[in-house]
């Protein structure tokens, strides 16, 4: 049990220094939606679909790759954030629904189309 916590933390804080890094790096670049946050979860969902279709089952990986650095990489608590920021006086409709869709969509066939092409 301490070893997985300790996989988690490791893993997690990896996860999270990517996740930073790769947003920082995309959302310098003008966009009108946060495009960092876009590419971390759609390239952590693939990820997470083709190591859970690969079912390999090496103790590890599970809670230092999956729960750990793709949990850490991926964010939903941002997304939501962005969201939430999109609801704002300034609110554009056709932004909120064009993002939300691309997110939850594309997240969803990532992972899937990975999961099942391995």
């Amino acid at each position: 049990m301490i070893t997985t916590i300790l996989l988690v933390m490791l893993g997690g804080g990896i996860g999270a220094i990517l996740r930073a890094s790769i947003s920082n790096y995309f959302n310098q670049f003008q966009s009108v939606l946060p495009i960092g946050t876009l590419i971390v979860n759609i390239v952590g969902c693939i990820f997470i679909g083709t190591l859970s279709g690969l079912s390999l089952h090496i103790q590890w990986i599970n809670p230092f790759l999956i729960t750990g650095i793709l949990g850490g990489l991926t964010t939903f608590s941002t997304l939501s954030n962005e969201l939430v920021g999109m609801l704002s006086p300034k609110f554009k409709p056709t932004l909120f629904i064009v993002y939300s869709t691309i997110q939850f969509i594309g997240s969803f066939l990532s992972c899937y189309l990975a999961y099942h092409l391995i």
